[in-house]
């Protein structure tokens, strides 16, 4: 699949799946009143899932679309996770932003690291 292709296919999917796992973070943050760290571990494990389905169904439609792919997407999330977590602890506990703002910052950066990682790691 031609990059520029894949590149609108992964920003729109991309989307939905920010969207998706910010609900998550803002739900656990504000209604169930975690910190931010348990807020994003939150959205991170209900997000993780949902994610590969959504790039392995709509981005990445070539390539290893098997469950060894999850495998490897797996490391992916949690490299992300820790680059997520070491920012809002920047952002918020050092820096004193709001941990709303914060986390939508982040969540643009780890979509740009995502899609670099999962064409080259993931699904390649």
């Amino acid at each position: 699949m031609k990059l520029t292709h894949q590149l609108r296919r992964f920003i729109l999917t991309g989307l939905v799946n920010s969207a998706f796992g910010y609900f998550i973070f803002v739900c656990g943050f504000e209604l169930l009143g975690l910190s931010h760290f348990w807020a994003v571990v939150l959205s991170y494990v209900v997000a993780t899932t949902f994610s590969y389905l959504m790039f392995r169904t709509f981005v990445f439609t070539t390539g290893d679309r098997s469950w060894r792919s999850f495998m490897r997407f797996i490391p992916t999330y949690i490299f992300l996770f820790s680059v997520n977590v070491t920012s809002m602890h920047v952002l918020v506990d050092i820096l004193d932003w709001n941990a709303l703002v914060a986390q939508a910052v982040v969540i643009a950066g780890c979509a740009a690291l995502s899609f670099i990682i999962n064409r080259i790691f993931v699904f390649k």
